[in-house]
């Protein structure tokens, strides 16, 4: 008998491993069968994933209710003889395209003849505050300012160096609506 010493000779002597039949082959690899029930468990898992995720997301919508931005302006100008719908409609449908929800939660409110002192003169001026649940930033507020003060100056003359416009981010839970909170 000859020792193995590690050369290619002995290497060449040694048995490999070789397959008898395709069927040996076959068996290491899965199937049709197994391909396509496997690709149907795949999907199965997908369908069940997104259909939970939908549902998170129904729930979730509906326990919040709408999230809402609401607009309280109040000036010193006298309101009588102006149309005040055509101010709420505008200042509503700006404050819904800048935030980006919709024009059905957001509440705006008019208040005119309130007494009024704006640096130290009681010229024309206003004030407002913006209460949102979410969707205010500082880009989004730099728009909601520069918006809302075009549609004061346009529709009741109150130039935009005189109204002052405070914004605030509100959690759920101290907003009211519908006889609960958010």
């Amino acid at each position: 008998m000859e020792a193995h010493d590690g050369t290619e000779d002995s290497r060449a002597q040694t048995p490999q491993f070789q397959p008898r039949s395709r069927s040996a082959v076959s068996l290491l690899r899965p199937s049709t069968k197994q391909q396509v029930a496997g690709i149907r468990i795949a999907e199965q898992r997908r369908r069940r994933r997104l259909a939970g995720e939908a549902t998170k997301r129904r729930r979730k919508t509906k326990r919040e209710g709408p999230r809402m931005p609401c607009l309280n302006v109040s000036t010193n100008v006298n309101l009588e003889g102006v149309d005040t719908s055509a101010v709420l409609a505008e200042a509503s449908k700006s404050v819904a395209n800048i935030i980006g929800k919709p024009e059905a939660y957001v509440m705006v409110v008019l208040k005119g003849s309130v007494p009024m002192a704006f640096g130290g003169t009681q010229e024309p001026a206003a004030y407002g505050e913006l209460v949102s649940i979410g969707g205010l930033n500082p880009d989004v507020n730099k728009k909601l300012s520069a918006g809302i003060a075009s549609i004061l100056e346009s529709k009741l003359s109150i130039p935009k160096s005189r109204f002052y416009l405070k914004f605030h981010d509100s959690k759920r839970s101290d907003f009211g609506w519908n006889g609960s909170t958010f």
